[in-house]
């Protein structure tokens, strides 16, 4: 007997295609592979992770957003504290060469990813 197969949903086979990507050479960097610099980093909250997270995260990991796309429930940023309960995930996904996350057409460009991986690694002051 001849089993046909239905085709498979375009979701599926792009979440099949993530899920061996670090086996095909994408490596991501770990926050623990980022050093803060020495002289440590005149970033703070105010002055870059507030408006990074604003303008590049909170559109769905806000607890106000009215369409959060998905995004799990545990992973509002919408204060310091929230961010800092998931600085190792939010670096992998997103600071540095980490660019999984935001998705969509208007990515942070690299400099501000750089900007993201230096105050994260600095404890996010």
């Amino acid at each position: 007997m001849t089993r046909t197969s239905e085709p498979t949903h375009p979701l599926v086979s792009l979440i099949a295609a993530i899920a061996i990507l670090p086996s095909v050479g994408c490596e991501v960097l770990d926050l623990a592979d980022f050093p803060c610099p020495t002289g440590g980093t005149t970033l703070t909250y105010q002055n870059f992770g507030q408006g990074f997270f604003s303008a590049n995260c909170d559109h769905c990991h806000s607890a106000q957003s009215g369409n959060r796309e998905g995004a799990p429930d545990a992973y509002a940023f919408d204060s310091l504290a929230q961010i800092l309960e998931h600085t190792e995930r939010i670096f992998a996904r997103s600071a540095g060469p980490n660019d999984s996350m935001p998705i969509g057409p208007d990515d942070p460009p690299r400099e501000e990813r750089d900007k993201l991986a230096e105050w994260l690694a600095c404890g996010a002051p």
